[in-house]
């Protein structure tokens, strides 16, 4: 067997593809689904085909895919670093530094306690359904978590006007008072539009009612752009991710980390090349978008489905493309 080193570029490439298939890829497996994904890639020029291929087949060999595990992992860390520690570091503060273990424990349950946990959308999308993995990994009671609907109470409310005329109309209220902080939880967040599309009339609701209620915003993945555009909305007291993107992770960006000079790359793996293949399939795949939403250039994909911030040409089913991580899209 040729040692690694001395491999031709291809045949490296596909080895560490199909290592990624035996592990963080195992639940993607389907026998000879990298060739057919490459096979997309043969009408821009026949005499650059192979750099075409070879330059795609790159791509995909730094293509970032978090699993069921992964992202139940990522979930232990969203509790854990996002949620629990800052509580936990409080009460200490607000208690002389405290290492009285049963104090703290106490102290944070009680926190917990006047806390509800909530997804992202309506019940069908990605947010929500992050929360039975959360509620699952942390042991936590359903009554824990509710749906945004269940945040108000409205009742009936009947008086007089200044002419001595009954009207009657609809009052909302805050449905449980003792809750202090309500924390939606999302999977990704590419552009920040889903929270000013899904959340922006909730939180300002629950702030005219009480401002003293915490609100936060937590998510596993977040572009430093999408959480610089929900913090601009001023509404949420925490914007954090797990895992935050930034430009490096953009695939042609100019200071992308997968064509750095400092990997040494070989010749024929050209950015410049490689964008303008990436571009040119894109343009068909997903029109106005040929390098993902917003122009996010990710090269992302989660268990439960794969971000249209994502490079087109990993994801889409236009015009009979076969897709290696598809993407279901939403229906609206």
């Amino acid at each position: 067997m040729k040692n690694n080193d001395t491999l031709p570029l291809y045949d490296k490439l596909m080895k560490k593809i199909y290592a990624y298939y035996q592990t963080i890829w195992r639940d993607k497996w389907k026998e000879g689904i990298s060739e057919e994904w490459l096979m997309n890639f043969e009408h821009i020029d026949p005499d650059t085909l192979d750099k075409e291929r070879i330059n795609m087949l790159y791509l995909l060999s730094k293509f970032m895919y978090f699993g069921n595990n992964e992202l139940r992992q990522l979930l232990i860390a969203l509790y854990r670093d996002l949620f629990k520690y800052p509580i936990i570091e409080k009460i200490r503060r607000n208690n002389g530094d405290t290492v009285d273990v049963a104090f703290i424990e106490n102290g944070f349950y009680n926190e917990l306690y006047k806390t509800r946990f909530l997804g992202v959308g309506n019940p069908s999308e990605s947010g929500v359904h992050m929360l039975y993995y959360f509620r699952q990994e942390h042991n936590l009671p359903k009554d824990f978590f509710i749906h945004s609907s269940e945040i108000f109470s409205t009742v009936s409310v009947s008086d007089q006007d200044r002419d001595g005329n009954i009207r009657k109309y609809l009052k909302s209220s805050i449905a449980n008072s003792a809750i202090n902080r309500y924390i939606f939880i999302d999977d990704f967040c590419g552009s920040g539009s889903q929270a000013s599309k899904y959340l922006k009339h909730i939180v300002e609701n629950i702030k005219f009612e009480n401002p003293n209620i915490e609100v936060h915003y937590l998510m596993l993945f977040a572009t430093e752009f999408g959480i610089s555009e929900i913090r601009k909305l001023k509404i949420f007291d925490k914007v954090e991710a797990v895992f935050t993107i930034d430009d490096t992770f953009k695939a042609y960006s100019d200071n992308s980390r997968y064509f750095s000079p400092t990997l040494n790359l070989d010749p024929i793996i050209d950015k410049d090349f490689s964008r303008t293949t990436a571009n040119s399939y894109g343009a068909t795949l997903f029109v106005g978008a040929p390098l993902g939403y917003r122009d996010c250039q990710l090269l992302l994909g989660l268990y439960h489905n794969t971000p249209d911030n994502s490079l087109p040409i990993f994801w889409s089913q236009e015009n009979s493309w076969k897709p290696i991580f598809k993407r279901y899209q939403k229906i609206y």
